[in-house]
């Protein structure tokens, strides 16, 4: 085996990884910062590479965005979608995946029709988190009766959804304890409630 060529290759990837960590980097700092529009121009800029360089460590604009965005973080260990011991439980989970990537969702989501590709990516979150819900959940929306349950889903998604944490968190100032409080009492009172309404 010719070393000095397996050398090169791990510094090249390593070196791949670092550029592509460095263009991840830029693109959350655009978009915590709301004065400045997302483009890839900005992004390969702050990052110090080419246009071409983020196009081919990412494929595309899309595929950037999900990235800088974030997504429930299964790549980072942790495993999101499982059944809820507790609401408690379940709450914490969602809360931990927010507190992270929150503030970017919300600007995305308020710029979801004015850039492109920014609508595919939240029509893509938008299904992760009905599918966290409905695995988290799965087992209360059992408990009740099958004609009920559509609606109890749509009232576990709005009790879970990114701009509750958003009012809470950050319009209210609740404090990571008790806004967590308060989406534990609105899923409960929506688990609790059989009838739709």
């Amino acid at each position: 085996m010719n070393t000095r060529r397996a050398y090169s290759s791990q510094v090249r990837q390593e070196k791949a990884a670092a550029t592509r960590q460095r263009i991840i980097d830029a693109a959350r700092e655009l978009f915590a910062d709301p004065a400045h529009d997302f483009t890839l121009e900005r992004t390969a800029a702050m990052a110090g590479v080419s246009v071409q360089t983020v196009l081919r460590a990412f494929g595309n604009k899309e595929h950037l965005i999900l990235e800088a965005v974030g997504t429930f973080r299964q790549s980072e260990g942790r495993q999101v979608i499982r059944p809820a011991r507790t609401v408690e439980d379940a709450v914490a989970t969602l809360f931990d995946d927010y507190e992270q990537i929150g503030d970017r969702v919300i600007r995305m989501l308020a710029e979801e029709h004015r850039i492109p590709g920014f609508a595919a990516v939240a029509a893509g979150g938008r299904r992760m988190h009905r599918g966290w819900v409905e695995a988290t959940f799965a087992q209360q929306l059992k408990a009740h009766p099958a004609r009920h349950r559509a609606g109890i889903l749509v009232a576990l998604l709005a009790a879970t959804d990114v701009y509750v944490w958003k009012l809470l968190r950050r319009d209210l100032g609740l404090d990571r304890s008790a806004a967590q409080s308060t989406v534990a009492r609105l899923i409960r009172g929506t688990l609790g409630n059989s009838k739709e309404t």
